[in-house]
């Protein structure tokens, strides 16, 4: 399978793939340097590409600094011509 395949069969973006491949979590050929990742699916099915689903379905994005605790921007303070 090329990058955008396995992506869609695991349930990630591709960008995700890619950087777990970079990373050495697992394991894909990439033949010629201007060309597709090819991915097993043997690789796929096994206990760490399901570790990498589980770990990103998991995220909760949250932000940086607390809403409560974010400032404002202070528009209202703009006169209206």
């Amino acid at each position: 399978m090329n990058l955008t395949e396995a992506a869609r069969y695991l349930g990630i973006s591709a960008r995700t793939l890619r950087l777990a491949v970079e990373r050495g979590e697992l394991e894909a050929d990439h033949p010629l340097a201007d060309g597709p990742w090819v991915f097993r699916r043997s690789v796929l099915d096994t206990p760490t590409a399901a570790a990498l689903v589980a770990r990103v379905q998991c995220r909760h994005p949250q932000p940086a600094i607390p809403t409560s605790q974010q400032g404002t921007l202070g528009f209202s303070n703009l006169s209206r011509t």
